[in-house]
């Protein structure tokens, strides 16, 4: 099949544009009529120069792909085709990117792919895990259900991802405004500040000494603090890209006060889940440790799973690799050994996963508490920072003035 780019039109006048793969010109014109579009523009796109090629890189949402996975499950098990469900989905979806993508993945199964193969083209946009479910589910013909399970773990997941950003938006956003009115003092008022002070001769208090001097540092050498911060992120990002200084950043987050242990339940809380759905689907231990493995964005846990697959290969049992390693809490192991013993693994992952969950949402809800008096310190002691160092020598020289 060749790849041919395209700009269309719809019915509604709006114009669109993308890549689709056909026999022939003929065929992809038809293939595009069928969704009810009319072609403004196809060509090969060996005969594209590169710079005008179109940029096929898009983000899919946590919250798009449970929207998706919801309603196609919804629409195959009322009997809908796949093919028409999503050509449907198309037309409905909020998100233009995922549109395309679904338009992109019907004409795939238009020629002949399974709708696990037209997904696994998109890995930044569907994991492995979500394509080892969807095929899962057609290999047992109860594709539905398995797109049923996929929007309850997306629908958590969404759930606990929003939640623990929330705890940290309020956080980081008073810090951020922070910074930025201190530079701003630091930069615009504090030198004008200076010249005013050393011509009244008056004596200062030694944390304004302190902060014009700071002052004198940033205005004078501002290139310089620019070239060595940039060249410290530059650093920085690029050990950060290395195998060894990605492990130790996400080793580092583990360590954070608080914060370490609200990620480390987060992490549990969603390889849990994504365990319990993949052993419901009857997927073998060792695959389902290795796609749920991808669920967790941290280095050290996937590492522990990686260990875990590769020991049960040789007959372990997932408990007892667990209990190795103190990144895994004892609970989490004792209850996986109650599920392997009696058989009912997928029934003590998710008494696991509701555990965590509460557990996410209850650290939260107990950081919220703990932020709100901690930030308002944060914010007395830099107002009594700048009263001090400002506001009393101007007092000062008005008295000397009067």
């Amino acid at each position: 099949m060749t790849d041919f780019q395209y700009r269309v039109r719809n019915r509604q006048g709006n114009v669109s544009k993308g890549i689709i793969k056909a026999n022939s010109e003929e065929e992809a014109t038809s293939m595009l009529a069928q969704h009810g579009l009319v072609p403004i523009e196809l060509r090969d796109t060996k005969d594209v120069s590169f710079f005008k090629r179109e940029l096929t890189v898009k983000n899919v949402s946590v919250r798009d792909r449970a929207i998706l996975s919801r309603q196609l499950a919804t629409m195959i098990s009322s009997g809908i085709p796949i093919l028409q469900s999503l050509r449907i989905l198309v037309s409905q979806t909020e998100s233009s990117k995922l549109a395309e993508i679904l338009r992109e993945v019907s004409y795939d199964i238009e020629g002949g792919e399974s709708l696990s193969n037209a997904l696994e083209k998109y890995p930044r946009q569907f994991s492995e895990f979500y394509v080892s479910m969807v095929r899962s589910g057609e290999q047992s013909g109860r594709i539905s259900e398995s797109l049923e399970r996929l929007a309850d773990n997306e629908e958590r997941n969404y759930a606990l991802i929003s939640k623990v950003r929330g705890a940290f938006v309020y956080p980081v956003f008073v810090v951020v405004v922070m910074l930025v009115m201190g530079i701003l003092m630091v930069v615009f008022v504090v030198p004008q500040l200076a010249t005013l002070f050393e011509q009244s001769e008056a004596e200062l208090p030694l944390i304004t000494r302190m902060l014009m001097g700071f002052a004198g540092v940033v205005t004078g050498y501002w290139w310089f603090i620019i070239i060595f911060v940039a060249l410290a992120a530059y650093m920085i990002v690029y050990y950060v890209r290395t195998t060894e200084g990605r492990y130790n950043l996400h080793a580092l987050f583990l360590r954070i006060p608080v914060a370490g242990r609200l990620l480390q339940k987060l992490y549990l809380a969603q390889f849990t889940g994504a365990m319990e759905v993949l052993v419901k689907s009857e997927i073998p231990v060792v695959q389902a440790l290795l796609v749920a493995r991808d669920i967790m964005g941290n280095k050290i846990y996937r590492q522990i799973v990686d260990e875990t697959a590769e020991e049960v290969k040789n007959g372990a049992t997932i408990s007892s690799s667990f209990e190795k390693y103190p990144e895994i809490p004892m609970m989490v192991s004792q209850m996986i050994s109650v599920g392997e013993r009696s058989g009912e693994l997928s029934k003590s992952l998710g008494s696991i996963n509701r555990f965590y969950q509460r557990e996410v949402n209850d650290a939260v809800e107990n950081m919220a508490q703990l932020i709100e008096p901690l930030v308002i310190t944060i914010l007395g002691v830099g107002v009594a920072v700048m009263i001090v160092a400002i506001l009393m020598p101007i007092y000062q020289l008005v008295n000397i003035i009067q």
